[in-house]
């Protein structure tokens, strides 16, 4: 569903379409059944045609916060089905993107939750999901130290290897975290322990982003996890 005029927040979906840079790209609200929340995401019309130009104009602007990308979901599923790992608990939702894994904690019952991203757009974009899932976020703004938390969640930052010191220094501090990622790009800078493997695609559907890929969700290999 798109937005519409008497939409909350419509002048941020406003903005935030604006800055999609595709033609014809849009919002739409969309339920995430596994998820059990709702994300305005990238929509693109069925019969797009792009030059090669255009092709490579997107891709250099990619709006990550208007995917639901695999590692995210991966990450909202398993906490929607562990509440225990965040209920009560502040956590920070590192890399946010969409706020897909901090916004998952906010409907589990964390206590407190404290958002951080690069792009000034993924924040906002976070801001507007968490209200339509009626979830308060905090912004963590640039410059800022990072808050008290007790445990960070992070999906899919670790393709980005300036994200990698940060995370790294937040899971040596923060004594309880949550990583989804591919094996392929999982740290090597702590033991893990793999507590899931969930197989997940992205949202939208478009180009690469179609093949499912297998998660893991890991966690420091002494974290105790059960109830």
């Amino acid at each position: 569903m798109p937005p519409s005029e008497n939409t909350p927040f419509a002048r941020e979906l406003e903005q935030l379409t604006a800055s999609l840079a595709l033609p014809g790209a849009r919002l739409s609200r969309r339920w995430l059944d596994n998820e059990l929340l709702a994300l305005w995401l990238l929509e693109v019309d069925d019969h797009l045609r792009l030059d090669t130009q255009a092709i490579g104009r997107f891709w250099q602007r990619l709006p990550f916060w208007a995917f639901a990308w695999a590692g995210g979901r991966a990450l909202a599923s398993y906490i929607a089905n562990n509440h225990h790992l965040v209920e009560g608990k502040r956590v920070l939702d590192f890399g946010c993107g969409s706020g897909i894994a901090g916004i998952a904690a906010g409907m589990a019952g964390a206590s407190e939750v404290w958002v951080a991203d690069l792009d000034p757009n993924a924040l906002m974009a976070t801001r507007v999901n968490a209200a339509l899932n009626g979830i308060d976020v905090h912004v963590v703004s640039n410059g800022e130290d990072w808050p008290e938390v007790d445990v960070v969640l992070a999906a899919d930052v670790l393709y980005d290897i300036s994200s990698s010191d940060d995370l790294r220094a937040l899971t040596l501090s923060v004594p309880e975290w949550l990583l989804a990622e591919s094996e392929k790009v999982a740290p090597d800078f702590v033991d893990l322990q793999c507590l899931d493997s969930i197989v997940t695609s992205t949202l939208p559907m478009i180009g690469d982003f179609d093949e499912e890929v297998q998660i893991g969700i890991y966690c420091r290999n002494h974290q105790v996890t059960l109830n």
